[in-house]
């Protein structure tokens, strides 16, 4: 089964059922399309997001954050359709394409294998961009931070103040600078998914980059990482095959996590925790 995975949705039911079929058949763009002429099904199904991709008619209103790629009528004939199912097909990724190329200023370290040198590994590579570092491992190495327990607390409140309070009260750690931890790790769970999103917000408008070290317990959800420009994941050798790293990506894919955002293999060694990195 392909990686990508595409809802279509339209009325004429004759034309959306062959449209799928060329798609899951054409070579050039590999995907798997599913396809549904009951808008309440289709939506009921993007709403627990299924797809990464959404192929809808122009008149069709979508207010959610997936990618669309929109079917229009042709001018010439009224009962057709100007795009061929190959223009389709590349317009999907060009959809992708460009969610995927956006400029990286909120970025995550994050490996379902929990290990020191996965935080090791983040510290440096926050150090190395100039990024501002957000612990959110559940049991830290730096013991507790007063100021990152406020910050939660601002970040929950929505705080208009949120950016000038997080560039003032950063402290040195280790190689970089920023917040080391909380005092406990369910702190980071009592913010929603939406008050990580205000907060990333806020954190792109003020042009704030931010790498955050992610601890398997802490995520509010696995949609968490969609809020993500790009995630980092440190891998030592054979963790690929691993059973736990595979139902990882399985996980992902299956709740249309995957090509929310951009995942970047990088492989580490034991010895890589006291040395100079720059992936």
């Amino acid at each position: 089964m392909k990686d990508i995975y595409i809802g279509i949705f339209h009325k004429d039911r004759q034309y959306g059922k062959r449209l799928m079929e060329y798609l899951n058949h054409q070579k050039e763009f590999p995907m798997t399309a599913w396809f549904t002429s009951d808008e309440d099904v289709f939506f009921h199904k993007e709403k627990e997001r299924q797809f990464q991709c959404l192929v809808l008619e122009e008149d069709i209103e979508y207010e959610g954050n997936a990618p669309v790629c929109r079917i229009g009528q042709s001018t010439e004939n009224q009962s057709g359709y100007y795009q061929s199912g190959r223009d389709i097909a590349e317009g999907i990724y060009d959809c992708l394409k460009v969610r995927r190329g956006k400029e990286e200023s909120i970025v995550g370290v994050y490996s379902p294998l929990t290990r020191y040198e996965i935080s090791r590994f983040a510290q440096r590579l926050a150090r190395n961009h100039g990024w501002i570092y957000f612990g959110m491992q559940p049991y830290s190495h730096f013991g507790e931070d007063r100021n990152g327990e406020l910050l939660l607390f601002y970040i929950k409140e929505h705080n208009e103040f949120i950016a000038d309070y997080f560039l003032s009260h950063q402290k040195p750690v280790e190689d970089c600078r920023g917040y080391p931890d909380v005092g406990c790790y369910l702190d980071f769970r009592e913010l929603s998914l939406e008050d990580y999103r205000w907060f990333f917000d806020r954190l792109r408008k003020e042009r704030i980059s931010v790498l955050f070290d992610i601890g398997a317990a802490c995520p509010p959800s696995l949609c968490f990482f969609g809020l993500f420009d790009k995630v980092y994941m440190p891998l030592l050798k054979g963790d690929r095959k691993s059973l736990e790293y595979q139902q990882f990506k399985n996980q992902m894919q299956h709740h249309g996590i995957w090509y929310q955002t951009v995942w970047e293999e990088v492989m580490i060694t034991t010895e890589d925790s006291g040395k100079e990195f720059m992936p």
